[in-house]
């Protein structure tokens, strides 16, 4: 809701700002930053002309399902009128057919189905449908594809190739693409040799500014904490905002004291409540990865390739270089600037780094 959405100014004005330009943006970060809560609070402050439709690719496994979360997005983001809906959606989209049924609430219920399931035709009736009524009725019409680097995982279609197709031909419809795989996102976007290559302007996210974020929470805690304990946690949990807001949560639900020892105490918990789960996410893991992932949790992602470290888990450079480009391609870990490694799931990193370091 606005009144517990936190900090982000610089990114609301940039994100705003693209919006209002008709740029099309892709906006990088991590899972369990806050992307989503980004999109929908800029979302509810555009302009009253703008509408508004976000797609959560994350499920998509083929071509026909990408096609159908974006008609699904774009057909409830289209103000149609209930008693002319019908009427206008088949001006407008030539291969939809609406699925009409009672609600549970008494009110009924529209849902729209493609009638084929040739991709590049659907993604064209869609896109182009919507974009002739925008023109027509003068509303700028902002899509939001999140997990959108699940695209690279379909082979039935090249769909970055397509949508560029028709992307280029709209005029009052943008996109922001949005991931959590950075790596791969990153790809589609900055490789040369993509589609997507120029397309869009992008914008990266990390933690919430540390001193608004700590306001922020010691206005909800019952016992506020001190700056050098939030300070801690926030640099222990990369800053992820999830990770911070579940550890305050049980400070506050318990009525703990708010301490040192407390604050690490209680991150422990909310690491080990994943226990059972990581343990199995680190078991689909192929033996040499599995290695990678341990020499990250012992060096901290940092001289991983001196000898004495790589020694500890049993590898060469050599065998640890094919499995770590197999790793980044993947999304499952990211080299930073700096040369050091990460693991990509902060919450999986941190039980790593116990377990496993």
């Amino acid at each position: 809701r606005p009144e517990d959405f936190c900090g982000r100014e610089n990114e609301i004005r940039t994100l705003t700002q693209l919006i209002e330009d008709g740029k099309n943006i892709v906006l990088f970060g991590d899972r369990r930053y806050g992307k989503t809560s980004l999109i929908e609070h800029v979302y509810r402050d555009l302009p009253k002309q703008y509408l508004t439709a976000f797609a959560d690719l994350f499920a998509c496994t083929d071509a026909y399902d990408v096609a159908t979360a974006l008609y699904r997005a774009v057909y409830e983001a289209l103000p149609f009128q209930l008693e002319r809906k019908l009427q206008e959606i088949g001006s407008i989209f030539k291969r939809l057919s609406i699925d009409i049924k009672p609600a549970a609430d008494g009110s009924v219920r529209f849902t729209p189905k493609p009638t084929e399931r040739d991709f590049d035709t659907l993604i064209e009736d869609a896109l182009i449908g919507a974009d002739q009524w925008c023109q027509k009725k003068n509303h700028p019409l902002v899509i939001a594809l999140d997990e959108f680097q699940q695209i690279a995982q379909i082979t039935d279609r090249q769909v970055d190739a397509i949508l560029r197709k028709h992307m280029q031909r709209l005029e009052k419809v943008s996109f922001i693409f949005s991931g959590s795989k950075k790596s791969i996102l990153s790809g589609l976007f900055i490789d040369r040799e993509k589609p997507l290559y120029g397309m869009a302007s992008s914008i990266s996210i990390g933690g919430i500014e540390p001193t608004v974020f700590f306001e922020y929470c010691n206005e909800r805690l019952q016992q506020p904490i001190l700056w050098e304990d939030f300070q801690w946690l926030y640099i222990e949990v990369h800053g992820q905002t999830k990770l911070i807001l579940q550890v305050c949560y049980w400070l506050f639900a318990e009525k703990i004291e708010p301490n040192t020892a407390s604050v690490a105490a209680t991150l422990n918990k909310v690491i080990h409540e994943k226990n059972e789960e990581f343990k199995l996410l680190f078991e689909r893991f192929p033996a040499l990865q599995k290695k990678i992932l341990k020499l990250i949790a012992i060096t901290n992602g940092k001289s991983m390739f001196v000898k004495n470290n790589l020694k500890q888990v049993g590898l060469s450079k050599q065998q640890a270089n094919q499995p770590i480009q197999k790793m980044i391609e993947n999304g499952d870990i990211s080299k930073l600037d700096s040369g050091s490694y990460h693991i990509a799931d902060i919450h999986f990193a941190l039980w790593c780094a116990r377990e496993l370091g």
